[in-house]
Order: structure tokens, then sequence, then C-alpha cells
């Protein structure tokens, strides 16, 4: 028996038992007694659990605390693979959440499950041994964004202080979050009070933030998603238009591996082509995408996205006439 395994296996004899002899505990776990008092003091020290010697009944136990209960997930075992995949989860979000305001205590957590790792042929170096690149990610200020999580989970309604990218004009906004949206940095679905309709805000964009006390207007996630979802990239809305993309043989080996849209349909062609179909609202995202594989990709049938894509082209081409 690893010891990953065997530590659990004693976490639980403790929390079904309620009170456990050493002698008990001995006969069951079928270790030696050095072995058992190591796993005792490590459960205590390295995994916060509250084991407890009371020296009258000369029985150990898992102490309950009134003022600070602890929730347990009573069944539930983890190989050291799936405790190696926590690792990552969260090596992952910090990547997108640095100031750790979407899970605040999940980061002690996983030291414990670190700790759990430590003994087990080095495995817990595996998250160092990963690197996560998000180029063009922007970074969003950490107290506005431990604001929005709270408001968000406490469903309050949210005070702010926008800047419009476009002409950098400040305009105060009352708004009911909805949900976080991550799209290369982090934006806010929210029903805006001022206009009466659903918006996407920028959180990078966001000068003040204040957390309200009154109740945010729920707006149903199934509607959201429907009024949000249909449009490409950052750009919320329907999908209103279809875009036609054929690629190179040659793109075709990467693009068709890549996910533009939820909705987006693949045909490959008879000469090794990729025809891709996807939805879009606004274009200015998805014009940038087509950038990226320059002469590689062709806009077919849609004349003002052909003509959005040769704009932006020659616009490039003039910088270096």
């Amino acid at each position: 028996m690893g010891r990953t395994e065997r530590i659990f296996k004693l976490a639980n004899l403790l929390r079904d038992r309620k009170r456990l002899r050493f002698d008990e505990m001995l006969v069951r776990m079928e270790v030696s007694p050095a072995t058992l008092k190591r796993d005792l003091k490590y459960l205590r020290e390295q995994l916060g659990t509250p084991v407890e010697y009371d020296a009258f009944e000369r029985t150990y136990q898992v102490a309950e605390s009134p003022l600070r209960p602890r929730q347990e997930m009573p069944g539930i075992w983890f190989s050291e693979a799936d405790l190696s995949s926590l690792l990552l989860a969260q090596r992952l979000l910090s990547e997108i959440d640095p100031s750790e305001g979407l899970a605040p205590r999940l980061k002690d957590m996983l030291q414990r499950v670190q700790a759990l790792l430590s003994y087990s042929d080095g495995s817990w170096e595996l998250a160092d041994r990963i690197r996560f690149s998000m180029p063009g990610k922007r970074a969003v200020d950490a107290a506005a964004f431990d604001k929005v999580t709270t408001a968000l989970m406490q469903r309050k309604r949210l005070r702010l202080v926008y800047s419009a990218r476009s002409d950098q004009a400040e305009a105060v906004k009352h708004i009911s979050p909805q949900r976080l949206v991550h799209h290369r940095t982090w934006y806010l679905d929210c029903w805006c009070h001022e206009l009466q309709e659903l918006r996407r805000i920028a959180l990078d964009s966001v000068a003040e933030l204040t957390v309200m006390e009154e109740a945010a207007v729920e707006i149903p996630l199934a509607e959201v998603e429907r009024l949000m979802d249909g449009g490409y990239g950052a750009f919320p809305g329907e999908p209103n238009h279809w875009a036609v993309l054929v690629f190179s043989a040659e793109a075709a080996q990467v693009a068709g591996k890549e996910q533009w849209h939820p909705m987006q349909r693949v045909h490959y062609l008879d000469d090794g082509r990729l025809q891709l179909m996807l939805p879009y609202d606004k274009p200015q995202d998805l014009v940038m995408d087509i950038l990226r594989y320059g002469a590689q990709v062709e806009v077919v049938g849609n004349a003002a996205l052909r003509l959005a894509v040769e704009t932006a082209a020659r616009a490039i081409c003039a910088l270096y006439a």
C-alpha cells in the first residue's frame, strides 16, 4: 500500500469509527507502530487534520469545531494521478486568475495535496514541468476582480466607472453581474440598469468598482447564452451572420484541429482544402484571426467580411510600403 493510499485509509478510519485505540489502528492498518505514529503526525501537521488524543480513554479521534466546521467528501478516494491532476488544474487556474479571486482557498488546499505527493517519487514536481503560455493576456486589477467575484457569488449589484476603449470616455454604470467570461482577458456579462439590456464589459477597462447592497437582477442563464454566445470572440451577440472560410491544404492540417466557435461546421474538400463555416455578429475579432493565416485562407461569399479583411490587409501593407 502506497503512502497516499495509506494516509487516506487512516483518515477515513478515524472519521468512520470516531474513537480508536492505537492497537486497533495497528491491526486495521497493518503497519508498524513507528509508521502509524509518523502517519498520525503527518495528518496533523501537514494536512491540517484535527487528530486529537484522549489520554483518559487512550483513544484517537478527529475533533469537531463548532466555530469552524469542516466539510468532507465521504467515500471519495483519490489516486496519485488524481491528485497530480488537481495540481495541474490549479496551475492553469493561476494563469487566468493570478489574484486568486475565483477560488481564494484553493491554493491552501492544493498545498496540502502537494504535501501528500511529496513522498511519492517526486510526482509533485509535475506541475513545475508544465508551462502554460497565454500571449496577449491582459491583466485585471486584483482588487477589482475580487469585488466582481464577490458580487457575482453573493448576487449583488455593482456600481462601476468604465472607460470605453474606442474614445476613453468614462461612464458610471449600475449593473447586475450574470457571469464571468474569459477570452484573452476577463469580461463580465451583466444587466445594465441604465440601458436596460445585457452588456459585456472588459474588466481591464474598469476604473472604479463598488459592491452595492441591492440584490442583482436575475437573468436566466439560458437567456444570457442565447443573447451573448452567438457572436465571435469577445464580441457578444446573436449569430446574425455566417462566415465561410476556405483554408489551403497546408493550413487545413492545423485549422481543422482548431475550435473557432462552438457552432462551427467543418468540411474537407476533395483537393485537401478545408471549408469552415461559423457564425458571428461583429467582425473585429474574426478579422484578426483570419489575418493570422495570411494568404492561406480566403473568405468566400460574404462581401462585407471580405471587404473588412481586405481593408485591414491594405492598412498593414501601407505601413510597410
